[in-house]
Formats: structure tokens, sequence, C-alpha cells
């Protein structure tokens, strides 16, 4: 993606840069690349479900996709970044990228997630999220299934002796 700077007017320019070619590809690349670069896809592993639900959540976030479109993109993202299986999040450890794509948070929820974990620790249940500032807590509650509140323990300490 060519990103001119936003003063000035400008906007970002979308391109299929680091999208491998196929059918559906400059769709996705022209439809997806106006608020994010090729790359966040690129790092995304979803099943095809997982792809549909990513799809309608930016749809419900402003995408401009036609009906006739929505099919060839989500065709072209479960072919290309096809994961084996929906993988649940951990809200501890998560960065901002799978907040917002997985558990479908705004930028500044998934922000503000993240700063909450690291000034009060981590959460012990997902309803322990209500506390968080700014953060509509029906998104977790329609998530439920593919989120989870686990606390992981510190690796433990070496012994002296290096063992």
């Amino acid at each position: 993606m060519s990103v001119s700077s936003r003063q000035g007017g400008q906007t970002p320019t979308p391109s299929g840069e680091g999208l491998p070619e196929g059918p559906g590809r400059d769709l996705t690349a022209r439809t997806c690349g106006l608020c994010h670069d090729a790359r966040r896809a690129a790092s995304v592993r979803l099943t095809r479900d997982g792809w549909a639900a990513v799809i309608d959540s930016m749809i419900l976030r402003g995408a401009k996709l036609s009906d006739d479109e929505v099919p060839v993109v989500l065709e072209y993202l479960a072919t290309h970044f096809l994961g084996e299986a929906a993988r649940p999040i951990n809200v501890n450890t998560a960065p901002p990228i799978d907040l917002e794509s997985g558990a479908g948070l705004l930028r500044r929820e998934a922000a503000a997630v993240v700063q909450y974990r690291e000034k009060h620790g981590p959460f012990k249940t997902l309803d322990d999220m209500k506390k968080v500032p700014g953060l509509d807590f029906a998104k977790i509650e329609k998530r439920r299934d593919f989120l989870v509140a686990i606390e992981l323990s510190p690796l433990p300490a070496p012994a002296p002796d290096g063992r």
C-alpha cells in the first residue's frame, strides 16, 4: 500500500503489495486497503467462517462491498489466508491487531484493552472487561466462544547453577 500523508487532504492509496496473486486480489486490496495495508490481512489466518465474520464486521464499520463482491473477497481470503481452525484469542496476551480482527474491536477499543490490562493486570474472566473504559462489551459477548481470559504464569527462574 502506498500511503500519502493525510495532511493536505491526501488519503491512502491501496495496492495489492504483499498479497498473493489470484482472483479477487485487486478487489480485496482496494476494499481493505482503504483502512489498513495488505500486510495486516497477510498476518492473519482464519477459517472461512472466521473470514466471513471479519468481512461482516468490516462492512458494519463502513467497508464498501456489494453483495456480489462479498463472496469474491471471502474466497480470496479463505484461499490464501486459511487457518485450520478458529483458535481462541487470549485477551490477556493478544496484540491489538488480534483484538481487532478476532474480537471485532475498533482500533481505539483494542488499544483501551491493552492499556487497561497493562495498568491493572490480566483479566481473570471475560466479564472483567466490562471495566475497560470505552469498550463496547456487547462485542465481547458476541464473540465469547472465540475469546478466553487465561492468566499465564511467569516461567520459573533458572536455578543459581543455571539448570
